[in-house]
C-alpha cells in the first residue's frame, strides 16, 4: 500500500455521502431499530427515494418530511435543515471528540440504553426487524441476552413484558 497515494473519492466508486440530513435520518432510524426498508414503507415511500433524499440527490418534500417525522417519533423540525445546522454547530470540536459525537447521537436518537431496557415495546420493534426462522430466532435471542445481561450490570430491573418477548421469540411467534 503506497502512504503517497490520494484516498479514492467514495461516489466514483459507488458509495455516495450521506447528507448531513441524511446522516440524522440514519442515526434516528438505528436508534429506532427500524430497517431502511421499514423506514421506508412507514413513511409511504420506496427505499429507492429516502436513500435519494439521505444522499442529497433529491429534495426533502415537506409531505414527506411530516410522514419521517412520525414514523421515527420526532418533530418534523428535528429534519430540517436548520435545526441540523444548529445542532451540529453547537460544539466546535464535535468533528473531533468521539464523547461528544456520542452525546449529540444520544440528543438526536433520544432515548437511553436504560430506557430501552425498560420499554419492552422498543425492544418488540428492533426484534421485529430481523429475520425470521432459525437464524434470525437465534439473533433475537443472543440480542435478548445482551439485553438482559446488561440491565443486571446496571441493576435495572426489567418488565415482565421484556420476557414474554422471549417466550414469543422462541416460540416462533416474533
Amino acid at each position: 500500500m503506497s502512504t503517497g497515494s490520494p484516498k479514492p473519492d467514495l461516489e466514483s466508486v459507488g458509495f455516495p455521502e450521506l447528507t448531513t440530513l441524511g446522516k440524522r435520518i440514519e442515526v434516528l432510524r438505528i436508534g429506532r431499530g427500524l430497517s431502511k426498508q421499514h423506514l421506508a414503507r412507514f413513511a409511504g415511500t420506496s427505499r429507492q427515494q429516502l436513500w435519494r433524499v439521505m444522499t442529497g440527490k433529491s429534495e426533502l418534500t415537506d409531505a414527506l418530511r411530516q410522514r419521517l417525522a412520525v414514523a421515527l417519533q420526532v418533530d418534523s423540525a428535528a429534519l430540517t435543515t436548520a435545526s441540523i445546522s444548529a445542532a451540529s454547530s453547537t460544539s466546535p470540536t464535535a468533528a473531533s471528540d468521539s464523547a461528544t459525537d456520542s452525546a449529540v447521537a444520544t440528543r438526536a436518537i433520544g432515548i437511553s440504553l436504560d430506557t430501552y431496557l425498560c420499554t419492552p415495546q422498543l425492544a418488540e420493534r428492533t426484534l421485529r426487524t430481523l429475520p425470521n426462522g432459525d437464524v434470525g430466532r437465534e439473533l433475537k435471542r443472543m440480542i435478548l441476552t445482551a439485553l438482559e445481561d446488561v440491565a443486571l450490570e446496571r441493576h435495572i430491573t426489567l418488565p415482565a413484558e421484556f420476557f414474554e418477548l422471549r417466550r414469543r421469540v422462541l416460540s416462533g411467534e416474533l
